[in-house]
């Protein structure tokens, strides 16, 4: 695959797709990365120590896909299971070179500076310290309202003073109030300068260019966060990815194409992160305000991937996966002239795969009835007609792609 990806572009991407949880609570990993690094400077981390903290940083919640969770960790200081989800993080981190070093931190930042493991390098220990401040200060910034950060100060310094020596590092609390006796460090936790102040580091050890099939495993690692929102959606991006792949092949792409339709089924989903758990979770039908933010999830795909150089063509296929042939989907109303075989591959995948999965408001579909329904979107213009036939004439093969991930879950 000649297709190369930067690693600081996935990085802050996945960023983007993790501040979504949060709905309301916008741009947490974002501040929480800000805060540490002021901190950092202050303590005179040199520069490759810093941008490993602000990566570190920028993931820290990576094992959190659920709204509730996400809303309890920074209202609940004291929440009993806050540790699960630093848990989880490290775990999805370990397979990867590069991701992996900052696993540690993150597995610790809801740890205490007195209870660290002996055994923790200095490194991961003064970084995880960093990180607990850094989302001890936000969750109450957003406690207190994002409008005016400066004017929450004193009240914010004293909370965060009286943690020295149990919960936070008094060397790494003595850097703190020294950077937040800087208005701008509070002025610079406004939302609109949040995506500037990270958008003009370099993070120069981050600028590794990784390969596709490399990429691919990234986006394998987002796929698992946005199925854990629900049992619902347990491993329905990975079966949309394999079916997609399967139904590619048969209709003879390309083995670049295959590997570039495979990360787009992998990723379509990613912007459902936004939408809260009790409307994924819902079992009856969708009001009409539900339904209008359930249809931002594809929307916000396209806005995730299409910042990503190399992926604007797999964010579109991603993106467009609830469009229609007749010009009546969402988000973007795109009709049949403008959507390329590779995104009605990955329409359809997506509808069988949901077919062949239970919902909440009904029971997973037997093999024998989606035909039925398949003809049904194709019949209302919705589907295409021909890739449609090629998924039904392929019946068992392509059930076995798009539940084979379901049996797996199960086994596992």
């Amino acid at each position: 695959m000649t297709l190369r990806i930067d690693l600081k572009s996935a990085i802050l991407a996945l960023s983007d797709a993790l501040d979504l949880v949060g709905v309301s609570d916008f741009q947490h990993g974002k501040r929480v990365a800000m805060i540490a690094r002021e901190t950092g400077l202050m303590l005179g981390l040199p520069e490759k120590r810093l941008d490993r903290l602000v990566c570190a940083s920028l993931l820290h919640d990576l094992g959190v896909s659920s709204t509730a969770v996400h809303r309890r960790l920074l209202r609940e200081a004291d929440w009993d299971d806050r540790q699960a989800h630093c848990e989880t993080g490290y775990r999805l981190l370990q397979p990867f070179a590069h991701l992996s070093l900052v696993a540690n931190a993150i597995r610790y930042h809801h740890t205490p500076w007195r209870q660290l493991p002996a055994e923790l390098s200095e490194v991961d220990g003064l970084d995880s310290n960093l990180i607990f401040l850094g989302d001890r200060v936000d969750a109450m910034l957003i406690q207190r309202g994002l409008e005016n950060p400066l004017f929450n100060r004193d009240g914010i310094v004293e909370a965060i003073v009286a943690l020295t020596g149990c919960e936070l590092s008094s060397d790494l609390v003595q850097a703190f109030v020294a950077a937040a006796a800087r208005e701008a460090f509070w002025i610079a936790l406004v939302p609109r300068h949040v995506q500037r102040y990270l958008g003009d580091l370099s993070l120069s050890d981050w600028r590794i260019t990784i390969d596709f099939p490399q990429f691919g495993h990234v986006a394998r690692l987002i796929s698992s966060i946005v199925d854990a929102k629900s049992a619902f959606t347990a491993a329905h991006s990975l079966g949309v990815a394999q079916l997609s792949r399967h139904l590619g092949e048969r209709v003879g792409l390309t083995a670049d194409a295959l590997a570039e339709v495979e990360v787009a089924g992998l990723m379509h989903d990613v912007g459902k992160l936004c939408v809260p758990d009790e409307i994924v979770e819902k079992a009856g039908r969708l009001t009409p305000l539900e339904f209008s933010v359930m249809e931002r999830h594809s929307f916000e795909t396209y806005q995730i991937l299409r910042h990503i150089p190399g992926l604007e063509q797999v964010a579109e296929w991603a993106a467009f996966h609830h469009e229609a042939l007749n010009g009546h989907g969402y988000p973007f109303r795109r009709s049949r002239e403008h959507l390329s075989p590779e995104a009605r591959i990955v329409a359809v995948a997506d509808v069988f795969q949901a077919l062949a999965q239970d919902r909440p408001y009904r029971g997973r579909q037997r093999v024998e009835e989606i035909p039925h329904f398949l003809h049904d979107f194709v019949s209302h213009g919705v589907l295409d007609p021909d890739i449609v036939a090629i998924a039904i004439d392929d019946l068992d093969g392509s059930w076995r792609a798009a539940t084979l991930p379901l049996a797996d879950n199960a086994s596992g």
